[in-house]
C-alpha cells in the first residue's frame, strides 16, 4: 500500500535567521536600556536609609517585554536585572542574595507572563477583567516574587531589617512602578490603535499639552500648598476625557507622564507633597497616582465593553434584519406560489379542453375556451404585477365596480373545477346593489380562496354544496361563503388566520392570512365560524362606494 510522503520542514534561509537575530538583539537592547533607566530613576528617589526605593518600575518593564515578545527575552531580562543589582546593591548585599534577587525576578516575570497568557489577558484593556488580571497576576506573581527576593536579600544582609516590614515596602514600590509603566508598554508594544484612529493626533496633543502644563505648574514649587494640592487633582478630568475619547495608548501615556512629573518633582523637594517629608510624601503621592491609573484603565475598559456590546448589538440587529428580509421573501414567494396556483391550474384545464375541442372540430366552443385561456393568462400576469408592486411598496389600483362584474371572472375561473368535482354552487344576491371601490384582482383572490376552501371542505361527500350569498347592510356589503362539509376543528379556530397555519395535506396556510389582509386593506373584516346545521361559514364585509346610496 502506497503512503503519502512526509512533508519536510522548510529550512530557514540565512537571511531569515540573520533578520531574526537582529530583531532579538534589538528588542534585548531596548529591554536592557529601559530596565536600567527606570531602575536608576527609582533609586534616585530613595528616602529609606537602607536603600529601599519607594517606586520600582523595573519589574513592570520586564513583564511587558516578556509578555509581548515572548520568553526569548528572559536572558536579556537576566542581564538587565544583574546589571541593576550589581550597580546599586553590590556594596551592601552578598553575591548569593544578589543572585537570588535576579533569579526571583526572572521567575516572577516568567510566571506573570504565563498567567496573563493563560487567563486570556488582552493588552488593549477593552474589558474590566484585563485590568484586574494585570493587577492580580502582575502584582502577585511578578511584583510579589521580586519583592520577596529583595526583602529576603536585604533582611539577610542587614541584621537591623525585619523581613515583614521590608517586604511590604518592596512590594508597594514594585506594584506602584508596575501600574505606572506596564500599561504604557503593553498598550504601545502589544496592541495596535484600532479605535477612533481619525483626529486622535490633535486630541492627544491638546490633552498632553494641558496635562504637562498643569503638572508642571503644580510640581514647580512656586505655588502655595493650599493651592497646589487641590490643583494636583486637575489631571484627573484630562485623563478621564482621554479614556472616554482617545485610544488606550494615549490614556496610558498621559498617566505615565503625570506620574513621572509628579514623582520627579516630589523627589526633588517640590510640589504639594514635598513638605510632608520624602518618605511620607512619596507614599501619599503613590496613592494618588494609583487612583489615577485605576481610573484611566477602568474607564478605558468600560468604554471598550460598551463599544463591544454596541457592535454585538448592531451585528445582532443586522442578523435580525437579514432574517426578517429572508422571512418576508419566503412569505412573498409562498404567497406568489399560492396565488398563481389558481390561474395556472385554469390555464392547464382550458388548454386541455381546447385540445379536445380542436380534435372534435367544435370551433365555437373552442373559441370560448381560448378566451378563458387568455383571461387566465392575464390574471396570472396581473397577480405577478401586483405582488411586485407590493414588494416595491406601491399601493394597489382601486376602481369602482359592480359586484356582479367582480364575481363573473371568479365563477368563470372556477367553473371547470366545479364541473369536474360535481359541486353545486348557489349564488344569491339582491337585484340592485351599490358599487364598491376595490382593487379587483385582490378581491377576486379573496373570493377564489374562500370558494376553493369550501369546495375542498366538501370533498368526499356525495352531495357537495357551496353557497355564495350577498346582503346589503346600510353602509357595507356582507358576503358569505358556506359549505356542507364537516366544519372547522374547534382548536383550529383561534389560529385559523395565522400565516402557515393549516391542517390540509399539502397546504401552505397562506390563503386565509392573505385574504384577511386584503379585506382589511379595503376597510372590511373577515371572520369564520361553524354553522349549527353543519359546515363552515366565512363572512367578510366591504364598504359601499356611496354610503348614502339606496337600492
Amino acid at each position: 500500500m502506497s503512503t503519502a510522503p512526509v512533508p519536510l520542514a522548510r529550512p530557514h534561509s540565512r537571511t531569515e535567521t540573520s533578520a531574526s537575530w537582529v530583531w532579538l538583539a534589538g528588542r534585548s537592547v531596548m529591554l536592557i536600556a529601559l530596565y536600567y533607566a527606570v531602575g536608576l530613576w527609582g533609586f534616585v528617589f530613595t528616602p529609606d536609609a537602607y536603600g529601599i526605593p519607594l517606586v520600582w518600575p523595573a519589574t513592570g518593564v520586564g513583564l511587558a517585554f516578556v509578555y509581548v515578545y515572548g520568553y526569548r527575552l528572559l536572558p536579556a531580562l537576566g542581564i538587565a536585572a544583574s546589571l541593576v543589582t550589581w550597580q546599586f546593591t553590590s556594596a551592601t548585599m552578598p553575591l548569593p542574595e544578589a543572585l537570588g534577587i535576579v533569579a526571583a525576578t526572572l521567575a516572577g516575570v516568567a510566571l506573570g507572563s504565563y498567567g496573563l497568557r493563560r487567563f486570556g489577558f488582552s493588552a488593549k484593556f477593552e474589558r474590566l477583567r484585563d485590568v484586574w488580571l494585570l493587577l492580580l497576576i502582575g502584582g502577585l506573581a511578578a511584583s510579589g516574587s521580586a519583592a520577596t527576593a529583595g526583602a529576603w536579600g536585604m533582611a539577610a544582609s542587614m541584621e537591623t531589617l525585619r523581613f515583614s516590614n521590608t517586604w511590604w515596602l518592596c512590594w508597594m514600590a514594585d506594584l506602584m512602578g508596575l501600574m505606572l509603566v506596564a500599561p504604557v508598554l503593553l498598550t504601545w508594544l502589544g496592541a495596535g490603535i484600532t479605535r477612533h484612529a481619525e483626529q486622535n493626533h490633535a486630541k492627544a496633543a491638546v490633552l498632553g499639552f494641558s496635562l504637562v502644563a498643569i503638572a508642571g505648574v503644580v510640581y514647580a514649587g512656586q505655588l502655595p500648598t493650599g493651592i497646589a494640592m487641590p490643583l494636583s487633582y486637575a489631571v484627573f478630568p484630562l485623563v478621564m476625557l482621554a479614556a472616554l475619547r482617545c485610544p488606550v495608548q494615549i490614556t496610558t501615556g498621559l498617566t505615565m507622564a503625570a506620574g513621572a512629573i509628579a514623582l520627579s518633582g516630589t523627589g526633588w523637594g517640590m510640589g504639594p507633597f514635598a513638605e510632608m517629608g520624602l518618605d511620607v510624601s512619596l507614599l501619599s503621592l503613590n496613592v494618588q497616582l494609583a487612583l489615577l491609573v485605576l481610573t484611566a484603565l477602568v474607564l478605558s475598559a468600560l468604554r471598550g465593553e460598551r463599544e463591544t456590546a454596541e457592535a454585538r448589538a448592531r451585528q445582532h440587529l443586522d442578523e435580525l434584519a437579514r432574517a426578517g428580509r429572508l422571512s418576508t421573501l419566503g412569505e412573498l414567494s409562498a404567497g406568489l406560489a399560492h396565488e398563481l396556483n389558481q390561474p395556472l391550474c385554469a390555464l392547464a384545464s382550458y388548454a386541455q379542453a381546447s385540445k379536445r375541442l380542436l380534435e372534435r372540430g367544435r370551433m365555437e366552443e373552442l373559441k370560448d375556451a381560448l378566451g378563458q385561456l387568455d383571461a387566465s393568462a392575464h390574471r396570472a400576469a396581473e397577480t405577478v404585477r401586483q405582488m411586485r408592486a407590493f414588494a416595491a411598496g406601491q399601493s394597489p389600483e382601486f376602481s369602482s365596480i359592480a359586484l356582479p362584474d367582480l364575481l363573473r371572472p371568479v365563477l368563470d375561473l372556477l367553473r371547470p373545477e366545479l364541473r369536474r368535482g360535481r359541486v353545486q354552487l348557489d349564488v344569491s344576491m339582491p337585484n340592485a346593489l351599490p358599487r364598491i371601490r376595490v382593487a379587483p384582482v385582490q378581491m377576486e383572490q379573496v373570493l377564489v380562496n374562500l370558494l376553493r376552501n369550501a369546495m375542498e371542505a366538501t370533498e368526499g361527500l356525495s352531495d357537495r354544496q357551496v353557497r355564495l350569498s350577498v346582503q346589503r347592510d346600510d353602509t357595507e356589503l356582507r358576503i358569505s361563503v358556506t359549505d356542507n362539509g364537516p366544519g372547522i376543528p374547534q382548536h383550529r379556530l383561534t389560529a385559523l388566520f395565522d400565516p402557515f397555519a393549516t391542517w390540509k395535506v399539502g397546504g401552505l396556510g397562506l390563503g386565509l392570512s392573505i385574504s384577511r389582509s386584503l379585506v382589511e386593506a379595503h376597510g372590511g373584516h373577515l371572520t369564520a365560524r361553524n354553522r349549527e346545521a353543519g359546515g363552515a361559514e366565512f363572512r367578510f364585509t366591504l364598504p359601499v362606494e356611496d354610503s348614502d346610496a339606496r337600492t
